[in-house]
């Protein structure tokens, strides 16, 4: 997958809004239940101002706002005239949120950050490992991209809680364990499973080619591994060029 200006951190520059490789600016705590309010808020709406969504404590910070300048970077909120409407992806992502849950985050966080895409890739080739020696294995990585590449105490606890909170590790004291694909195992736990296999009433047109109708049942046998490669690939598609075509 081509991610779109993968590494625009490089020489000082910031990757996303909050996070920063060269010096140490603070990645504020963000929950993902707390985007979540704040996305289907805004959905809610339509639109709402800057100031509303701070007057109503769903969001913080200077400026746009903390969680305004997060969820624009991942494409889906666009911030005009101090006003915040959500984007054609942000529907889409919530649409699918109501199917698998907080999985639905790891895709999209896969495409538009970098970061962690690498912390993902990173847990998964580790399996389990301590606080440290992930932070560590992070910034190595960070630093095989540019030598002043780095990612401060402060923003990786608030990535890795992000993690924990979309179901790509659990974290027990300071020990950090890989469990899977959380969109395979999500969709492998939408419906029912039968021998191992995941079985669904229906799939959306996009996830047509990874799922099998079982005639004359009225279901269809879904591949959950196929159905997490094809949910990465529509948001990157939205990501990268600013049109999703709804299936």
């Amino acid at each position: 997958m081509i991610i779109r200006n993968a590494f625009p951190f490089i020489a000082g520059a910031h990757i996303g809004p909050m996070f920063h490789v060269q010096r140490s600016i603070p990645f504020p705590p963000i929950r993902l239940d707390r985007l979540v309010r704040y996305l289907q808020a805004v959905v809610q709406r339509g639109s709402a101002s800057l100031e509303e969504l701070k007057e109503d404590g769903l969001d913080f910070g200077k400026g746009k706002g903390d969680i305004t300048r997060f969820l624009e970077r991942l494409g889906l909120v666009a911030v005009s005239d101090r006003n915040v409407a959500p984007t054609k992806l942000a529907y889409e992502l919530l649409s699918i949120y109501r199917s698998i849950g907080p999985a639905v985050f790891h895709p999209l966080l896969s495409s538009a950050l970098v970061q962690y895409r690498l912390l993902a890739e990173l847990v998964e080739a580790m399996g389990a490992a301590t606080l440290e020696e992930l932070h560590d294995a992070l910034n190595k990585r960070l630093a095989e991209i540019t030598p002043s590449g780095w990612i401060n105490n402060v923003a990786f606890k608030s990535l890795l809680a992000i993690a924990v909170d979309v179901g790509l590790v659990r974290k027990e004291g300071r020990r950090v364990e890989y469990l899977g694909d959380p969109v395979a195992r999500a969709f492998a736990g939408n419906g029912s499973v039968i021998g191992g296999v995941a079985y669904m009433e229906d799939v959306p047109e996009w996830l047509r080619a990874c799922s099998k109708p079982q005639r004359p049942l009225g279901i269809v046998q879904l591949d959950p591994e196929c159905a997490s490669r094809a949910l990465e690939r529509r948001f990157s598609v939205e990501i990268n060029m600013g049109d999703l075509s709804h299936g």
